[in-house]
């Protein structure tokens, strides 16, 4: 389908919704949309591997093992 048609079909769409719950969540993905990706802030809220692999053993010992 072509790029202009899509559009018109989907502003067509925003222009009959009522619901303002509908329409503060499409106004929530156009600002994400403008928020730079900050690379620096989301690697400081990272895990270490070492923790990756604690946490991992951690839950597979807390799975049920036994047969049935």
């Amino acid at each position: 389908m072509d790029i202009a048609v899509e559009k018109k079909e989907i502003i067509k769409w925003i222009n009959s919704i009522d619901n303002p719950v509908i329409l503060e969540q499409i106004k929530n993905i156009q600002k994400s949309d403008t928020v730079p990706f900050d690379f620096e802030k989301e690697w400081e809220n990272g895990i270490t591997i070492e923790e990756a692999r604690k946490k991992t053993s951690e839950f597979i010992k807390s799975l049920p093992w036994e047969k049935q």
